[in-house]
């Protein structure tokens, strides 16, 4: 299973909360992480400036991957792993594009048409 930008916002979330020391019950403790970390999902995604990419148009993330100008051949892949917007794709880890079959060129054009909208993969 590859890590997703919810999982490492799970992971802040609980480490906070376990600093805290306010909860005795886990399933408690994690559904509260991830509560925290769904709502830094939804606020990210009304921001308009994300992590190390500067500003940006924030409507770019809802377009289809098409937009990119990646081959068929990647779309293809993509697409069969769920990934239908710009904003799919940035929430993927490496692995997770690599577990498709893709090899490093095109991982190399995919990270190439996201740095050109300032964007990147998901941190493995």
């Amino acid at each position: 299973m590859s890590s997703t930008q919810l999982d490492r916002f799970a992971e802040a979330a609980l480490t906070a909360l376990l600093a805290r020391g306010d909860f005795d019950d886990a399933d408690a403790l994690a559904r509260e992480a991830f509560r925290i970390a769904r709502a830094m999902m939804s606020e990210r995604a009304r921001q308009d400036e994300l992590p190390d990419s500067g500003l940006m148009d924030s409507g770019v993330l809802d377009q289809k991957i098409e937009k990119l100008d990646l081959p068929l051949r990647i779309l293809k892949k993509l697409r069969g792993i769920g990934i239908d917007t710009i904003r799919d794709l940035t929430l993927t880890t490496d692995k997770a594009v690599r577990d498709t079959g893709l090899g490093d060129e095109s991982l190399a054009e995919i990270r190439g048409a996201l740095h050109r909208h300032g964007l990147i993969l998901a941190a493995t």
